[in-house]
């Protein structure tokens, strides 16, 4: 058992917790990637655009309540094994079998659709909460250096291109393989929720939570209260709606790539996986000069440009009128990914040292928890767009193609690609230009949280 005591970290430690990320992404990315086009295109269950949209905004709502409430629930826990591992343990289960599930809707009746889709979803959402929220809070207890941190990310993300790989290529190919679209789903749904419990085991058997960092009864504050302290720090709430923004845009493009790909291009499922995969040829390159802007320049600096790269990438789409020009604009999209990979997480962690300094207790749950919220209920937003533009346009799962999509419905695909992510982006960006923990802010901050770590060390000896 490696036990969670220096600023040092060595790589064994890294790894166990990093290597959860495949599982993190290839699960998430997979259901944002597909999980609209699953239900509006493929499958075709018995809702409209809008209908399927509101169904994934209820899902969202709920998702607004379950993570902080279950982050704000971990951090005042207290256990032999943790705060946060219990919880991760207990989610695996019903998220395997949730995984499953969300891809086997009955699809004929539209009120016995909608519920089922109401409750599985919601019971989905939770494990995943359990599960990821809870994992990821560990992160910022690892070190509370700067270098060991991007290091520690630099790791979780050279998985997460390993999880991205699964979730963004490996699953559509994996549906696409079977002409029932309900077999080869539940089945890419059935393998991503193994792939998730697999790779969390590492940090369930060889991460050990700090006990001083855990919180003392006499100074639990309540779930309210949590809230209404984290929102009123500027670093975190500049931080949200980096991550909001940028979440957004992205979630935008991904859910509606699979529309776009077969509306205008004609390609099939197991056609644009293989597009999907090559993007990692830029990808996985571009996280090293990420690194290295970051180490020489700083994290907001990096994630700020490449927020810009990624940004100039969506026009290009008026350009795209056959496979080779789309793939050359997701590869040019892959380079600036590659900082949007990293770098929000190395962010939040300074914001959780910063709020450590003021309330001298380590807070991961519910900031993870406020953070998750945002980065799911873009998720549902996306899903929104996605069916106010299908309705708008006229788009329906009959005229996805390139012998019957209208032209105002390809106008339509391509301004959600090309227009309305690069709005969402650039205030993102305007977010983060007034992001203040930088620089010799910043260093106070590290230096003040060492101080609180060796106090509360030798009071605990």
């Amino acid at each position: 058992m490696i036990i969670m005591n220096e600023d040092h970290v060595p790589t064994g430690k890294k790894i166990s917790w990093a290597v959860a990320n495949v599982g993190s992404l290839a699960i998430g990315q997979a259901s944002i990637l597909l999980l609209y086009a699953y239900y509006f295109l493929y499958l075709g269950v018995p809702l409209s655009p809008l209908g399927i949209s509101l169904v994934l905004m209820i899902y969202g709502i709920w998702d607004a309540v379950n993570e902080p409430l279950i982050g704000h629930i971990s951090d005042i826990s207290r256990s032999k094994w943790g705060r946060r591992k219990p919880y991760i343990a207990i989610g695996l289960v019903p998220l395997l079998i949730c995984s499953y599930l969300i891809y086997t809707p009955p699809v004929n009746d539209p009120i016995t659709t909608t519920i089922y889709l109401i409750v599985i979803l919601i019971l989905y959402e939770t494990s995943v909460t359990m599960v990821f929220t809870l994992w990821f809070a560990l992160y910022p207890e690892l070190t509370l250096d700067q270098n060991e941190r991007l290091a520690i990310s630099r790791f979780k993300e050279i998985f997460g291109v390993l999880g991205l790989i699964l979730g963004l290529a490996i699953a559509p190919l994996i549906a696409g393989s079977f002409k029932d679209p309900m077999l080869g789903f539940s089945l890419m749904g059935l393998t991503l929720g193994i792939i998730a419990v697999v790779f969390m085991l590492p940090t369930l058997f060889f991460i050990k939570e700090r006990k001083e960092s855990q919180i003392i009864k006499e100074n639990r504050i309540g779930f309210i209260k949590s809230m209404k302290i984290s929102l009123k720090s500027r670093s975190f709430v500049c931080f949200i709606l980096v991550q909001f923004l940028l979440q957004l845009s992205y979630s935008v493009v991904l859910s509606g790539l699979p529309l776009f790909f077969e509306g205008v291009l004609g390609m099939g499922a197991s056609e644009w996986a293989i597009q999907m995969l090559l993007i990692f040829c830029v990808v996985i390159p571009g996280l090293y000069v990420w690194i290295k802007i970051a180490e020489k320049k700083g994290t907001k600096y990096a994630l700020f440009i490449s927020m810009l790269c990624f940004s100039i990438t969506f026009p290009l789409i008026f350009l795209v009128y056959n496979p080779t020009s789309m793939l050359i604009v997701l590869l040019i999209a892959g380079f600036g990914l590659g900082g949007l990979m990293i770098f929000p997480t190395v962010l939040l962690s300074d914001v959780i040292d910063e709020d450590h300094t003021k309330t001298n207790e380590r807070r991961e749950g519910i900031f993870n928890g406020v953070s998750g919220v945002i980065v799911k209920s873009s998720n549902a937003i996306s899903w929104l767009v996605l069916g106010i533009v299908l309705t708008i346009f006229q788009i329906n799962r009959e005229n996805v193609s390139p012998s019957t999509l209208t032209p105002s419905g390809e106008l339509g695909l391509r301004i959600l690609l090309g227009v309305i992510p690069v709005i969402f982006i650039l205030l993102g960006m305007l977010f983060l230009y007034l992001y203040p923990l930088t620089g010799e802010r910043l260093d106070e901050v590290k230096s003040k949280v060492r101080e609180l770590k060796e106090e509360k060390a030798k009071n605990s000896s």
